[in-house]
Order: C-alpha cells, then sequence, then structure tokens
C-alpha cells in the first residue's frame, strides 16, 4: 500500500486562507486519529487499523512541519512590529508548536511502526494529548489571533504570504 501526502491547500494566492484549509483538515483529522486510536484499544492492531496509522504518519508528518513553516516564516514576520499584544500572540502560538512538535515524536513512533503499539491504553491517552494541544492551538488562533491580523494585515501582504507558502513547498504561486 502506498501512503501518499495530500496538501490540503490546493490555491496559494492567499495565506490566510492556507491556514484556514490546514486547521479545517487537522480538526477533521484529529476526530478521526481519536477514533482511530479507540478502534485499536478495542480490537488490537489490525493490518487495516496498521495501514490507517501509516496514512495518519504521514499526513501529519508533513502537514504538521508545513503548516508551523507557513507560520513561522510566511505569517509571522509581516506582523513582528504591528504591537505587543500580537507580538505576545506570536510567542504563545510558538511555543504551542513546540509543545505539540514534543507530543507528535512519541505518537509518530508509533503510527509508523504499528506493531509497537502494544499498550493500547497509552497510546490513546497519547493520541488524545496530541489533538488536544493541536485543537487548542487551532482554537487559539481562530479566535484570538486570526481576528487581530485580519485587521492589520493588507490585501498585498496576504497575497505574500501565499507565495511564500507556495515556495516553502516548491510550487510556483498556484491558483485554481
Amino acid at each position: 500500500m502506498e501512503f501518499k501526502f495530500t496538501d490540503p491547500a490546493t490555491d496559494f494566492s492567499n495565506g490566510l486562507h492556507v491556514i484556514q484549509n490546514y486547521h479545517q483538515d487537522f480538526l477533521e483529522r484529529g476526530r478521526d486519529l481519536v477514533t482511530l486510536a479507540k478502534k485499536i484499544k478495542q480490537q488490537g492492531i489490525t493490518e487495516e487499523l496498521a495501514n490507517q496509522c501509516m496514512d495518519m504518519y504521514c499526513h501529519y508528518s508533513h502537514a504538521t512541519h508545513l503548516h508551523h513553516k507557513d507560520e513561522e516564516e510566511a505569517l509571522f514576520p509581516l506582523l513582528v512590529n504591528q504591537s505587543s499584544l500580537v507580538i505576545g500572540m506570536i510567542e504563545r502560538l510558538m511555543l504551542d508548536h513546540e509543545e505539540i512538535e514534543q507530543s507528535w515524536q512519541e505518537l509518530s513512533t508509533r503510527l509508523n511502526n504499528p506493531e509497537l503499539i502494544t499498550n493500547t491504553d497509552h497510546f490513546l491517552h497519547l493520541t488524545i494529548e496530541f489533538e488536544q494541544k493541536l485543537r487548542d492551538h487551532l482554537t487559539r488562533e481562530d479566535e484570538d489571533f486570526s481576528p487581530q491580523i485580519e485587521k492589520l494585515l493588507t490585501t498585498e501582504q496576504i497575497k505574500q504570504a501565499g507565495e511564500k507558502m507556495a515556495e516553502i513547498r516548491h510550487l510556483g504561486t498556484r491558483t485554481e
């Protein structure tokens, strides 16, 4: 079976839309990830569930990394000199990125090697913890950060952010 990453973003003409596409994807996949861990707890690891683990590993390994790069390299630099409130928000989001990455490291080892899932209670705990950290981060961005930056960024800056995000993926600016 082949596991391939499909980018949740297809149009990089608007950097804020790229971020929104990733948020929606993370929320949907987070529910699926927890459901997967619950199935493994109930049934043990099967070939089908192992394949789902590998698929989740493939997706999150790419998506989480890209999403954080999008924010850290394309979006945050546009906001550095805006206000102390925005700078404080960026610092908090950067801490979130570190916490999410730490949580992902422990979970990813098991998803990438499903045969290592021998303690299903611990695996479920790791999954719920990762999903919760990511969801809390997305909520913080959507409810607190995004409304602030939408007021501050110009249309041109939003376009520039999207272009930088396409560059991060080694794409030309793609629009559909």
